[in-house]
C-alpha cells in the first residue's frame, strides 16, 4: 500500500483545461446574447449561433444541452438580479421613500445596460414557450427583492401593513413598461420624475 506524504502538493482545483472550457463557455453565451437579440430567439438554429461563435455544432451541444438550456444560461450570465440586490442592500437603512426612488431610478438605468437581454424578453415572449417562462422567473425573484425590503420596512414600523407583494410588483413591472416603452413618456414626463411620482403616490395614497 502507498502512503502519500502529508507535504505532497494537493491537486489544482482549476487546471488550465478546466479554465479554458469556462472562457469558451462565456464565449458561446455572450455570443449567443447578441445573436439572440438581434435575429430572436426562435428564429436563431443552433448552427447559426455556432457559426457566430466561431466554432463546431456538436461543441456548442457539448455545452449545452439544447438551445433553451442556452437561453437559461445568458439570463444567469446577465440579469439584473445581482445589481438589484446590491443597490437594495446599499440604501437598505435610509428611509423609504429615498430607498424606493433611487433603487427605481438606478433599476431603470441597470435594465437599459441589459439592452440585449430586455430586447429577448420585449419581443420573444409569443414566440417560444420558454421565453415567457424564463421571464416570469426573473421577474418573480426581482419582486421578490423588492417585497422582502418592504417587510422588512413593515417589520420595522416604516411602513403600515399592507400587501407587499402588490406593492412591489407594482413598482417591479412598472420600471419594467417604462423601460420598454419610454419613448411614449418623453413628450409628458421624464423616467425618472415619473418613478419619483409613483413612489409618492404608493407611499401617500390617493385617497381624499
Amino acid at each position: 500500500m502507498i502512503e502519500h506524504s502529508v507535504n505532497s502538493p494537493r491537486p489544482r482545483r482549476s487546471t488550465w483545461r478546466d479554465e479554458k472550457a469556462e472562457e469558451r463557455r462565456s464565449q458561446l453565451i455572450d455570443t449567443a446574447l447578441q445573436v439572440f437579440a438581434k435575429k430572436g430567439f426562435d428564429k436563431t438554429s443552433v448552427r447559426e449561433l455556432a457559426a457566430a461563435a466561431g466554432v463546431a455544432q456538436g461543441l456548442m451541444y457539448h455545452y449545452f444541452q439544447s438551445k433553451d438550456k442556452l437561453l437559461e444560461a445568458v439570463v444567469e450570465r446577465h440579469s439584473f438580479l445581482p445589481q438589484l440586490k446590491a443597490l437594495l442592500a446599499t440604501l437598505h437603512d435610509e428611509a423609504p421613500a429615498k430607498v424606493l426612488k433611487v433603487v427605481g431610478k438606478q433599476f431603470f438605468d441597470l435594465l437599459g445596460q441589459k439592452e440585449s437581454l430586455m430586447n429577448i424578453f420585449f419581443h420573444e415572449t409569443q414566440s417560444h414557450p420558454v421565453v415567457p417562462r424564463i421571464w416570469r422567473g426573473i421577474m418573480n425573484e426581482g419582486t421578490s427583492l423588492f417585497q422582502t425590503y418592504l417587510d422588512e420596512r413593515v417589520k420595522a414600523g416604516d411602513l403600515k401593513v399592507h400587501n407587499t407583494d402588490v406593492t412591489a410588483r407594482t413598482l417591479a413591472y412598472t420600471i419594467v413598461l417604462l423601460r420598454g416603452t419610454s419613448v411614449a413618456f418623453l413628450h409628458r414626463t421624464r423616467p425618472d420624475e415619473f418613478i419619483n411620482q409613483m413612489v409618492d403616490n404608493l407611499l401617500n395614497g390617493i385617497a381624499a
